[in-house]
């Protein structure tokens, strides 16, 4: 305006002393016409990016349980509470006690998950231990200070502290870290310095605007930062994830075609000593001149009965690690007979008894020989739970049923069951409790079932003994 003055004076008087009673907060010509009137959205903007990047990595922590991921997401959530606060008491006179110890405790609580999630993502107890110890010192600080508010209601750490020493601390450390040779700090150092400077600039009035909307711009900026930052590490635990599975899967199959070569053995052992009486009564024959056509040719088919039966073993056990690139139609029952007879010989020498009970039957499309190999792995356990607890009458029970249409396949033993102390701990990776075992048999028994048929492998105990049960 043209007759406006540059200058306005306000005179207020009150009875007695005490704060204004009315809000005040000046803003420059370049708020006034750019941001003041776009005010609500970049608020919402902010929010809300900082709200998606708190559930999203909260989320993903439930299934990575990575202490990044919640580190983070709760760094989130508390930035985004301090936010909402700033905002909320920039509209009053001044913040309550209430009010300012609130604020307090989210903008503490935001530099101790930024602290701890800077030790995590870098991995500083490993690879960098004397600069975890300085980080550790000011997480108790900050740890210390949330005591301070909840007694004296206010920051006493951040009254003599800058805030932008909290986002400088990290950025040191980020530094350190790139320079021992860890590549991966560097977006999240960036992000760590965008920060500090912004909250610098802010606190020393260097910019044009307004703290409460430098944070507001600086906060979302940090939060995609780190959020496609840490996009890039969960993609990296996925494929270490995968890689580790790939591993975990051919120690299983070595681990198997161990127990296979087992069986192999066990059953060539009758034939194998067949053939050698065989070649014993011809050469005696052939000793005392009682080697006619008609005995020779008798001691032949004898042979070959019993190179077939040999021969027929290899191919059952052949077609069984046979690997498959393509589902197939098949019946549960079928898979479980395969598993059974391979395992039946080994069985019938520690005299342990197999019950096959049918009562309903399902037919599936996955992959057949991995459902056997389910079953053999379980079996397997079964009879060296028997053998080593020396169990008299040595027995296990496999059902087969429909329920809720769904296949559901029961293996108990009566070995007396497992140690409720270690029960939810068997089907974790390299968990064992046998001397020679690698303990990844039931890991990825469990994985097969989960991740090749849907279903659920469980355990529980019964009167008798232990009971596996396969829901597909």
């Amino acid at each position: 305006m043209k007759n406006s003055f540059e200058k306005l004076f306000f005179n207020y008087e009150y009875k007695e002393a005490k704060r204004a009673g009315f809000r005040y907060r000046v803003i420059s010509e370049l708020e006034y016409k750019y941001i003041l009137p776009y005010e609500g959205i970049l608020y919402g903007l902010a929010y809300g990016i900082i709200f998606c990047a708190f559930l999203y990595y909260f989320i993903i922590y439930f299934s990575t349980r990575q202490k990044c991921f919640l580190y983070y997401s709760i760094m989130q959530l508390f930035v985004l509470l301090s936010l909402v606060g700033f905002v909320y008491f920039s509209y009053k006179p001044y913040p309550s006690v209430l009010g300012q110890a609130l604020v307090d405790i989210f903008e503490t609580s935001g530099f101790l998950f930024t602290l701890l999630f800077t030790k995590e993502i870098l991995s500083l107890e490993k690879n960098l231990p004397k600069v975890s110890k300085i980080v550790n010192f000011f997480i108790v600080l900050n740890i210390i200070d949330l005591l301070l508010i909840v007694i004296f209601k206010i920051s006493i750490l951040y009254e003599f502290l800058p805030f932008y020493i909290s986002f400088l601390i990290p950025s040191l450390v980020g530094i350190i870290s790139i320079y021992k040779g860890n590549k991966n700090a560097i977006i999240y150092t960036l992000g760590w310095v965008f920060m500090a400077c912004f909250v610098f600039m802010a606190q020393e009035k260097l910019l044009p605007i307004s703290g409460i909307y430098i944070i507001h711009i600086a906060a979302p900026m940090e939060s995609l930062i780190f959020s496609f930052a840490l996009a890039y590490t969960l993609r990296q635990l996925v494929i270490e994830k995968n890689e580790k599975e790939k591993l975990l899967i051919h120690k299983s199959k070595l681990a198997s075609m161990g127990e296979m070569i087992n069986n192999i053995a066990h059953q060539w052992r009758q034939p194998l000593t067949h053939l050698s009486f065989i070649n014993m009564n011809l050469q005696l024959a052939s000793e005392y001149n009682e080697l006619d056509k008609k005995y020779l040719i008798e001691k032949i088919n004898e042979s070959n009965e019993q190179i077939e039966f040999m021969s027929n073993t290899i191919n059952s056990f052949r077609d069984f690690y046979k690997p498959q690139k393509s589902k197939n139609s098949f019946y549960i029952s079928e898979a479980v007979k395969k598993s059974v007879d391979i395992m039946l010989p080994l069985l019938q020498l520690y005299k342990i008894e197999v019950i096959l009970d049918i009562k309903s039957d399902k037919r599936v499309l996955s992959y057949e020989n991995e459902y056997s190999q389910v079953i053999l792995n379980l079996l397997s356990n079964a009879k060296e739970a028997l053998v080593a607890k020396n169990i008299q009458t040595p027995k296990i029970k496999i059902t087969i049923d429909v329920k809720e249409k769904r296949s559901l396949t029961t293996i108990c033993d009566n070995a007396g069951g497992i140690s409720e102390k270690i029960l939810y701990k068997i089907f974790e990776p390299y968990f064992t409790t046998k001397d020679s075992g690698s303990g990844i048999g039931l890991y990825m028994s469990k994985t097969i079932i989960n991740s090749h048929f849907k279903g659920e492998l469980s355990v529980e105990n019964k009167k008798e003994g232990a009971c596996f049960i396969i829901k597909v």
